[in-house]
């Protein structure tokens, strides 16, 4: 299965101000890279990689193509281990007040894949050490059906911050709840997910709907409730990189 991979990276991170006023959250510091260069490290082990594609905003534009040319990007170049080139969209806002939101740029994005690719999406603010690979695998043996990634958090408290899924035993969800202050369970959704090419047509329909573009919570809660989406559990740490204190935590604890 031909796979293109999108990166979500339009989002303005006020909540890192002022690391992030003139700098993308992706392209910050992290061990001897970036937090993209860590997020393309473990796109590696991802089979059938024919398309990379990451999708930024107007004024950091200009920033993701300098960074293509470091030699230090060497990942963003494709080649061996690599696979192919990022390709950088530039999703045409300046502000947080005029930005898309995430599923507007994902839609943007799936422009540019292939018609028979299926969609591997990934938030350039998740962080982890499991490899995407198996990920991948296991949402292929649920095509034509949507997967996407969970982790296990600590408590139900701890969880007060995500979104949060109930699976029943086959792995698929059966209730999606958004930052709720009582969750349903301790199961995280990341932002990770696998869009088999067969359901890419539902991202126009929740747009033409009138869903709520900002956030893919809310396109993952639509899907949840039209039709069969399956949970797949990482195992692992895995950092949502969306305040300084998150960053600082992972600065210290990734190696």
């Amino acid at each position: 299965m031909a796979v293109t991979v999108v990166l979500l990276s339009a989002g303005y991170a006020t909540r890192l101000y002022p690391l992030t006023k003139d700098k993308p959250k992706a392209l910050l510091p992290l061990g001897g890279g970036t937090i993209l260069d860590a997020v393309l490290d473990s796109v590696k082990t991802v089979p059938s990689v024919f398309k990379r594609v990451l999708v930024t905003n107007h004024r950091f534009a200009g920033q993701f193509q300098a960074w293509q040319k470091t030699p230090a990007s060497a990942l963003a170049k494709g080649g061996p281990g690599g696979s192919a080139p990022v390709e950088v969209v530039d999703d045409g806002t300046e502000t947080v007040e005029t930005r898309l939101g995430a599923i507007r740029d994902l839609e943007l994005a799936a422009r540019l894949a292939g018609p028979q690719d299926d969609l591997l999406v990934i938030g350039t603010d998740n962080l982890f050490h499991w490899p995407l690979g198996d990920f991948v695998k296991a949402a292929q043996r649920h095509a034509p059906k949507p997967t996407i990634a969970l982790w296990e958090a600590p408590s139900r408290q701890a969880a007060t911050q995500f979104g949060v899924v109930i699976r029943d035993q086959t792995g698929r969800i059966t209730g999606f709840a958004e930052k709720s202050p009582s969750p349903p369970s301790a199961e995280v959704a990341l932002c990770v997910y696998y869009f088999p090419a067969a359901m890419r047509g539902d991202i126009r329909t929740f747009l033409d709907g009138g869903g709520n573009a900002d956030a893919p919570g809310y396109f993952i809660e639509w899907l949840v409730g039209r039709g069969i989406v399956y949970g797949e559990m990482m195992p692992g740490a895995w950092y949502d990189i969306g305040s300084l204190e998150s960053y600082q935590t992972v600065q210290k604890k990734w190696t």
